[in-house]
């Protein structure tokens, strides 16, 4: 009976563990994304804060933006920032994930007063690519920080300004695998050579042969011959 009632609790342990190691998540979804082989695809990216939403609908080549259908993102760096860096890539998305993990960063005021911005992933389950990233102030865990006590110990906690950073999220509205563009420029271009539809094939009937004394020689009959 106490193996009974231990197993929920190792159950429960076992998930909190699981849930808690979003490094090996991030290399386990670009490990199916990579094992895909989805080159060339069209990727609708939303970018959302509080009173602050926009879109982005583009088509990728590789790791290069192709076409752009549509881009309402103009709210500066604080929503996509760089632009360089930040184009609806699924390489782009991973690196967005893999920078925040391995460089946690705070809010704008600092650790001591907004707190760790926490930054968590959903990954497709078919394809590996990074469905949502949310990021979050957690002004709740200022208090795993000694400097935070101390501050509050010598009263410059108080002197913290306004919270201005509330967070966001970044959602893969719909991602969809389209042909390469080589494929689609060999399509499109036919090989010129044997068989070519636009050159006709000669045949022999086409081309009669004649010789050389055929040609310089009259036909005699016996008439004009004495």
């Amino acid at each position: 009976m106490a193996a009974c009632a231990l197993l929920p609790v190792l159950l429960i342990a076992a998930l909190v563990f699981r849930q808690a190691d979003p490094i090996n998540d991030l290399q386990t979804a670009k490990a199916k994304w990579a094992a895909n082989g989805i080159s060339d695809y069209r990727i609708v990216v939303e970018y959302k804060r509080p009173y602050l939403t926009c879109l982005q609908d583009f088509e990728v080549r590789e790791t290069y933006i192709g076409y752009k259908y549509k881009d309402t993102c103009n709210m500066g760096s604080g929503v996509t920032g760089n632009r360089s860096t930040t184009w609806p890539t699924v390489a782009n998305l991973f690196d967005r994930i893999e920078a925040a993990q391995t460089n946690p960063q705070c809010g704008p005021n600092g650790c001591v007063c907004d707190g760790p911005i926490e930054v968590t992933a959903v990954y497709d389950p078919q394809y590996g690519y990074p469905q949502q990233i949310t990021y979050t102030l957690r002004q709740d865990l200022r208090s795993r920080d000694l400097a935070y006590w101390l501050a509050m110990l010598d009263g410059s906690l108080a002197n913290c300004p306004q919270v201005t950073y509330i967070g966001q999220t970044i959602s893969v509205i719909s991602l969809v695998p389209i042909p390469p563009l080589v494929e689609n420029l060999t399509e499109a271009t036919p090989e010129v050579g044997v068989g070519n539809p636009t050159k006709p094939d000669v045949t022999p009937e086409a081309t009669p042969q004649i010789s050389l004394g055929d040609a310089i020689k009259p036909e005699l009959t016996p008439e004009a011959t004495p």
